[in-house]
């Protein structure tokens, strides 16, 4: 499959993912006034949606990356305890700016997909209180 067919397939399942937590979960946005919505609890149900599509890999959430200032990505798909199958890490952004999602975009770039972390797939999700979302992918083979 080419990088460019693989980039598409991945952003086609993180849509469905979004389309089915927001489907699963239609008042996700809706807490009182005394209940504030953060990134971290809409990353912990959104991974699961996105776990169902990639069952043979770890799921974690946001996890300390020690070595790497303490950064913590939202989500990410791998096999724990080995650098050599880290396949989507995904930072998730709620009513996010272009400018937020371009800094997480480029977090991801200059961290994520290099070495030894190398993840196979980077995404950037805006999830919108409207039910709208933008999804941004990038890929280690386009970083080549």
């Amino acid at each position: 499959m080419s990088n460019e067919n693989e980039n598409s397939q991945t952003e086609l399942i993180l849509k469905r993912s979004i389309e089915s937590l927001y489907s699963n979960q239609p008042n996700i946005f809706e807490f009182t006034s005394e209940t504030g919505q953060s990134e971290w609890n809409l990353a912990h149900h959104l991974a699961i949606e996105i776990h169902k599509n990639y069952p043979n890999f770890d799921c974690d959430i946001d996890v300390i990356k020690v070595n790497y200032n303490r950064m913590r990505p939202d989500i990410i798909l791998h096999h724990r305890g080995t650098h050599d199958d880290n396949f989507l890490v995904v930072e998730i952004k709620r009513d996010g700016s272009m400018a937020d999602m371009r800094s997480d975009l480029r977090k991801i770039k200059n961290h994520w997909l290099l070495p030894p972390l190398s993840y196979k797939f980077g995404a950037v999700i805006n999830l919108k209180r409207d039910k709208t979302f933008e999804v941004k992918i990038i890929s280690l083979k386009s970083q080549a």
